[in-house]
């Protein structure tokens, strides 16, 4: 356990972090607290190399910021190490308002109120015994609790929240999340507050954590959509999954997988499918936020829908959306099959029926290239073109 910082250490520690805050890189600002108090806790002078070291590497800090604290003048060389010099930095102008505020109005402690939330919290700059011992419990937690000076300069928060406060506290200690990524934010914030809601986007923990600046410490795992029907039954590394536009196809697909135990589907490997709903790219973050929770490595989405324009559109758009995060291509066989039954069904294209679509824009027939043999594209480009539809449908199970 650390020892507690005396007062003459609680004051090196925050005018350390406070020089700090301006000369790291922009990457470790937010954990110049910790280094502050770390480097004050060693409690020599000078600083063996090695423990400055360790003290950086704590807090993923590597040689540019060990030389920017030898540039800030905050680490002198030593033959044994470094001599640690803080500079008794004081802002003349803050205290010549604390004092002028101090005489108009009198001290007072902050007031406990009996209601919990964050609305109405006062910030309060001025100095007296009892809100000094409050900061004194504050600079005792985690340096990242109150680096950003909002604590600090909002003790009516502590008091509100000082238990959720010291188990933040106690959770960080020696590492560097909330978390280590296997818990789901309900089941983090029930393992540390006994609240499961104490964490969620609108609750008055999130709001305490931006507040703080400290949003990021957060480590859990990505919450399932539900919005996205699908059957991924299995882990792997390497995903293949099929992604259909409409509901029966999915099932069909579904029960393929899950009622027959097949492994591939139209000659093709495939380990899950998803129902897209229609127009799943209206939501960029559905598919991406489903295929975050899956633990692969990469997932290859083979996507199936309507021909027509429509459909290619949602094709087109879904390839855009994937932006390199996972690989999307039209998926081969159904679509081969599709325009295989249909042309004998209506040797002329323009007997498909008919859709409402010629306003909309003709997209993705270049993502059809070197799917299809030349018949097939022509007919394709005919049925597209003239606004016509060929539905996932002409394919039932007994075709998968």
């Amino acid at each position: 356990m650390a020892h507690r910082l005396t007062e003459q250490e609680h004051s090196m520690v925050l005018t350390l972090a406070k020089i700090l805050s301006r000369q790291l890189p922009a990457q470790l600002r937010s954990v110049a607290g910790g280094i502050a108090s770390g480097l004050v806790r060693l409690r020599k002078n000078p600083l063996p190399a090695a423990d400055v070291t360790a003290v950086l590497e704590k807090y993923d800090a590597d040689e540019p910021a060990l030389q920017a604290l030898v540039d800030a003048g905050v680490l002198e060389p030593t033959v044994d190490g470094y001599k640690l010099c803080v500079p008794q930095e004081q802002d003349e102008q803050a205290e010549k308002d604390e004092r002028s505020i101090a005489r108009t109005e009198p001290p007072r402690p902050p007031a406990r109120r009996s209601g919990r939330g964050l609305a109405g919290l006062d910030t309060i700059r001025k100095q007296s015994p009892e809100l000094n011992d409050v900061r004194r419990q504050i600079i005792d937690l985690d340096p990242r609790l109150w680096i950003n000076g909002w604590l600090l300069s909002t003790p009516d928060a502590f008091l509100r929240y000082e238990r959720e406060l010291r188990a933040l506290d106690a959770a960080l200690a020696g590492g560097a999340t909330l978390g280590d990524g296997t818990l789901s934010l309900r089941e983090l914030s029930y393992q540390l507050f006994g609240d499961e809601k104490f964490l969620a986007v609108e609750a008055d923990g999130r709001k305490l954590l931006h507040l703080m600046g400290i949003t990021d410490v957060v480590s859990c795992r990505p919450q399932v959509r539900l919005e996205l029907l699908h059957h991924i039954p299995k882990h792997h590394r390497h995903l293949r999954i099929v992604v259909s536009e409409n509901l029966d196809p999915w099932v069909n697909m579904r029960n393929a997988l899950f009622l027959d135990g097949r492994k591939k589907l139209l000659g093709e490997r495939v380990h899950g499918v998803v129902f897209g709903n229609g127009y799943l790219v209206d939501d960029p973050r559905k598919l991406p936020d489903l295929l975050d929770t899956l633990g692969a490595d990469d997932v290859r989405v083979l996507y199936w829908g309507d021909i027509d324009r429509a459909g290619l559109s949602i094709l087109a758009r879904l390839v855009d959306m994937a932006d390199g995060r996972f690989s999307v291509e039209p998926f081969a066989p159904a679509y081969q099959k599709m325009l295989r039954r249909a042309m004998r069904r209506f040797p002329d294209p323009l007997q498909n029926e008919e859709t409402d679509q010629r306003s909309v824009r003709v997209t993705g027939l270049e993502l059809m290239e070197g799917v299809l043999d030349e018949k097939e594209m022509a007919y394709l480009c005919a049925v597209v073109e003239g606004a016509r539809l060929i539905p996932q449908e002409i394919l039932t199970a007994r075709d998968l």
